[in-house]
Order: structure tokens, then C-alpha cells, then sequence
């Protein structure tokens, strides 16, 4: 009799695992399994209004391999716009070396990427997140990593303003409010 109390312990906390186990699998996996990708606000279009001590960040992307939500931009830790798949956000930024973030808009917000740049007043900036292998010889680097489930290098590269401009066309800002 006490051999089956124990078999039936047993396998309660295995199963007790197996659930806790599943629902941390769901939630760390929330953030890539929403099917909000697609950014339905405006399309891109070209404004040249900088205000007076600041820069204008752009940022944009076609893809991001395994990760199915907008992802958050933030500067000094604070989420200030959010990019689709494909999609693009226009930031305004005070001068100064800033601290740019980009997390997956999800319960856990993990950065998965960030770094430091000096944005100086007047001027205007493009990033791009792209493969490493489909960058243009005038793009520059500015921070990778290597992705070991798709056992591939992505990362931002500060693209130059004709070139960014006509792959902008067509994109689409993200739709809701941060």
C-alpha cells in the first residue's frame, strides 16, 4: 500500500512540472506567437521638420526571424515608438550620446538589443536592422549579434539617406499608441 502512495506522489509532482513547465514555455513564448505583426498606420512619408536641439531617428525593418510582435524602441529606457513586420518609426531625439533600445513588445519585455549613439541637432538618422549578409557597402555597423537558433548575424546599420528614403516607401508606421 505504501508503494502506491508513493507511485501516486510521484507522479503528481511530475505532473506539476510538466504544467509549470508548459506555462513558462507560453509565456516566454507570448511575445512571439502574437499574430499583431503587421503595421496598419501610415505610410511612409518624408518630412523634413526637425525641431531646433534635436535629431530625427528613423528606424526600420522587412523582417525579424522569430520574433511575431512590434518591437519597442527606446531611448534612456523609455519606449518611444514601435516598429512592424515590415514597418518603420520616426523618433525625435534630444542631443547627446543616447541609449537606444529595441525589445519585443510582449508581458516580459526583454532588450534583446541596444547601444550607445551620439545624435547631434539638425541632423536626421536611418537604421536599418538587417541580416549582415544583405548589407550594402556604404551601410555601417553599428551593433550585431549572432542569433543561435537561426545560426545567422543580425543587427543595426546606420544606412545612408537616399538609400534608406527609397526603401522606406511603402513601409508603414506601427498603429497603436505605446
Amino acid at each position: 500500500m505504501r508503494y502506491f502512495r508513493y507511485y501516486e506522489l510521484r507522479c503528481n509532482e511530475e505532473i506539476q512540472t510538466v504544467k509549470f513547465l508548459i506555462a513558462l514555455t507560453l509565456l516566454a513564448l507570448q511575445g512571439c506567437m502574437s499574430t499583431e505583426v503587421v503595421p496598419q498606420g501610415s505610410t511612409f512619408s518624408y518630412e523634413n521638420n526637425l525641431e531646433s536641439n534635436h535629431a530625427s531617428a528613423y528606424f526600420y525593418q522587412f523582417d525579424m526571424p522569430g520574433v511575431n510582435s512590434c518591437l519597442l524602441v527606446g531611448v534612456e529606457g523609455k519606449y518611444k515608438g514601435c516598429i512592424g513586420y515590415p514597418g518603420y518609426t520616426r523618433i525625435s531625439i534630444t542631443t547627446g550620446t543616447k541609449e537606444i533600445s529595441f525589445t519585443p513588445n510582449s508581458p516580459i519585455k526583454i532588450a534583446n538589443l541596444d547601444f550607445d549613439f551620439g545624435f547631434e541637432a539638425g541632423k536626421e538618422y536611418f537604421f536599418k536592422y538587417q541580416n549582415v549578409k544583405h548589407k550594402s557597402s556604404s551601410d555601417k555597423e553599428i551593433k550585431t549579434q549572432y542569433n543561435m537558433l537561426l545560426d545567422d548575424t543580425y543587427g543595426w546599420y546606420l544606412v545612408d539617406k537616399q538609400s534608406a528614403l527609397n526603401e522606406l516607401k511603402g513601409l508603414r508606421a506601427w498603429h497603436k499608441a505605446i
